[in-house]
C-alpha cells in the first residue's frame, strides 16, 4: 500500500508555479549548493552540489530569458490594444 501512496504522490496534479515563485526557489537552492561546497562535505558530495550547482544556474539563466519575453510580449500587446482603441 505504500508504494501506491508513493507514486500517487509523486503523479498527482501540480499546480503551475509563478516565474516569481520559481526564481525564488531556484535561488534557494542556488545557495544550498553553495553551501554545501563551502563547508567541510566530503569531496563527492562537494562535487555532486557542484554539478547541480551547475545545472541549476543554466535552468535560472534560462528561466531570466522566458521572464523577459513575457514581460516584452505583455508590453507589445498592450501597446497594440492600446493603438486599435485609438483606430477605433
Amino acid at each position: 500500500m505504500a508504494e501506491y501512496e508513493t507514486t500517487w504522490k509523486r503523479n498527482r496534479p501540480r499546480k503551475p508555479l509563478e516565474l516569481s515563485t520559481l526564481k525564488l526557489r531556484l535561488t534557494a537552492a542556488i545557495g544550498e549548493m553553495e553551501r554545501i561546497i563551502m563547508t567541510d562535505e566530503p569531496d563527492q558530495k562537494k562535487i555532486q552540489a557542484a554539478n547541480t550547482m551547475a545545472g541549476l544556474i543554466n535552468r535560472y539563466s534560462k528561466l531570466l530569458e522566458v521572464a523577459d519575453l513575457e514581460e516584452r510580449i505583455t508590453a507589445l500587446e498592450e501597446n497594440q490594444n492600446n493603438n486599435m482603441r485609438r483606430v477605433s
